[in-house]
């Protein structure tokens, strides 16, 4: 009887373990280190450049400070059973990581950024919105 007891103690307490979730942040490149941001949008022909210095560290500084882990994996190159997307591309000033690449996009009112084989993040609607504008500008 203890022997059963220990045992279920022991699943109970790995079970626990495991479904804490994860929290991964998201992993950017630091702002120093990117010449551009270009925004595009997936079925169209906009596009925009983010070349200010200042701009570009805004930009990732908001977009780290405001995503949430969904603890959701990235499996593909680009989002899937995704129609309409935003692709973010960070160009770096070490060519031979360029360019890193995001996609932003909402699905069922949320709003998602996905770094392909990295992960999947909840952003808010406003940080959504203003990379967004972008192609409007």
């Amino acid at each position: 009887m203890k022997k059963h007891i220990w045992i279920a103690m022991t699943l109970f307490f790995i079970l626990s373990l495991t479904a804490c979730g994860s929290n991964k942040k998201i992993s950017l490149p630091e702002p120093d280190k990117i010449t551009e941001i270009e925004v595009l949008k997936n079925n169209s022909e906009s596009s925009a450049k983010v070349i200010e210095q200042a701009e570009i560290s805004k930009m990732i500084e908001d977009i780290n400070k405001n995503t949430k882990d969904t603890g959701k994996e990235s499996i593909n190159d680009q989002p899937v059973n995704i129609e309409d997307y935003i692709v973010i591309k960070f160009y770096h000033k070490n060519a031979e990581d360029s360019p890193s690449i995001a996609y932003l996009y909402k699905n069922k009112a949320t709003s998602y950024l996905e770094q392909p084989y990295s992960g999947i993040w909840e952003i808010t609607e406003e940080i959504y919105e203003t990379i967004n504008s972008k192609l409007t500008e």
